[in-house]
């Protein structure tokens, strides 16, 4: 398993979650989470249930990930993205679009890009 994968695993809330140049309001979805497991991941609480598989890419900066859907309403997509780990802190910046992943961590109106940060529930 690739370091940062092996770093990914656990349970990570969602704390701030911004799409298309807007914040988006968590209160909502109190109990959003991304739960990585080997080389899948499961999301929940943000209305439905996301599943599928994660690939990591470390030797890009920055560091790339991909994560293939196939359980849920975006089943048999793919999102491309970046993304920065710190100790407990996670950062992603993904293409919602299925298009190349973005170059920077930040989203634009009419972008297609969101940008999570989520912290490791211990």
């Amino acid at each position: 398993m690739h370091e940062d994968l092996a770093k990914l695993q656990g349970k990570w809330k969602v704390e701030t979650l911004e799409m298309d140049g807007a914040a988006f309001a968590l209160r909502a979805f109190p109990d959003a989470a991304i739960e990585v497991e080997g080389d899948r991941f499961t999301s929940r609480g943000m209305g439905a249930v996301y599943g599928g598989t994660l690939e990591v890419d470390a030797s890009e900066s920055p560091k790339r990930l991909s994560m293939k859907f196939t359980e849920g309403p975006e089943k048999g997509n793919t999102n491309r993205g970046i993304y920065e780990l710190r100790g407990d802190e996670w950062k992603l910046c993904l293409s919602m679009t299925g298009g190349a992943a973005p170059e920077k961590f930040g989203t634009s109106a009419g972008s297609g890009h969101a940008l999570e940060t989520l912290r490791r529930v211990r």
